[in-house]
């Protein structure tokens, strides 16, 4: 087997593991719940990542690491030339997985929406919608919408129904490309209604709702309100749009069809 290039360690008991590595380079996932000890969090070689996944991954059921190397991939933390060695704990056991990411060929969020959204934003975008999912609202579940990119057409399919919650708030503050503004966008975004952001990463309104929504469509498809708005705005313009479900799937649009869908992370 060739050497890996990046390891990704997770399970019940990831630090039992990532302390056999001490001079690697880790990508460590917590599960639900789990805080890292004081000395992992002095260790320089670790990326810390807290997932929301209850259970334990189990080698007979590959979902759930399936979703965490799409999580990986999409949000930059891996790509498609590693190889990745995957490392995961259960009830004591150690199980390896290796996977050479050129060979699988994963559908890659960021380039199958680089012609209308910069890498950067989707990532950061798919880290807020992350932490919309673990944190919720006071620590319930929450859902929540984005709409990116061709702002200037989506406004007008869209209605603002009270003050722009956002407008006065600097600039800078509203950049989803900073993480530091994640807990700010993140209690916005959870409100009733819609965020958009332009094609910089700046958010430019919250609680906004689509106009005009087919009843009859909705019924029909079975869609929740804020999948078939996400659908029918990208069906009517050329944005991008992620929504965020309580149940804690983060689903993505574009020109009315889903082309992406990351849930059990």
């Amino acid at each position: 087997m060739d050497e890996p290039t990046k390891i990704v360690v997770m399970g019940d008991d990831p630090e039992s593991i990532a302390q056999n590595y001490e001079d690697k380079e880790l990508i460590v996932i917590y599960p639900k719940g789990k805080r890292p000890r004081a000395d992992m969090l002095l260790r320089k070689n670790i990326v810390r990542i807290f997932s929301d996944y209850g259970k334990y991954p189990d080698i007979e059921d590959l979902e759930l690491i399936k979703n965490t190397v799409f999580y990986l991939l999409n949000s930059s933390y891996i790509n498609n030339r590693d190889r990745i060695l995957l490392l995961f704990s259960k009830e004591g056991e150690e199980h390896r997985l290796f996977f050479d990411m050129s060979k699988m060929n994963l559908p890659n969020l960021v380039n199958m929406v680089s012609d209308r959204i910069k890498g950067e934003i989707v990532e950061n975008i798919l880290k807020l919608a992350m932490s919309i999912v673990k944190k919720g609202r006071e620590g319930t579940p929450a859902g929540a919408l984005f709409i990116v990119g061709d702002t200037n057409n989506v406004k007008n399919y869209v209605i603002q129904k009270i003050a722009n919650p956002i407008s006065g708030i600097d600039r800078e503050m509203r950049s989803v490309l900073n993480e530091e503004n994640f807990d700010t966008l993140r209690e916005f975004a959870i409100m009733d209604g819609a965020t958009l952001i332009d094609n910089r990463g700046v958010v430019v309104s919250t609680g906004v709702y689509v106009k005009n929504l087919s009843i009859e469509e909705w019924l029909m498809d079975g869609f929740g309100g804020r999948h078939l708005a996400a659908r029918s705005i990208t069906k009517l313009t050329k944005a991008i749009s992620f929504a965020v479900s309580a149940e804690g799937t983060i689903s993505v649009y574009r020109d009315g069809e889903k082309i992406y869908e990351l849930k059990d992370f």
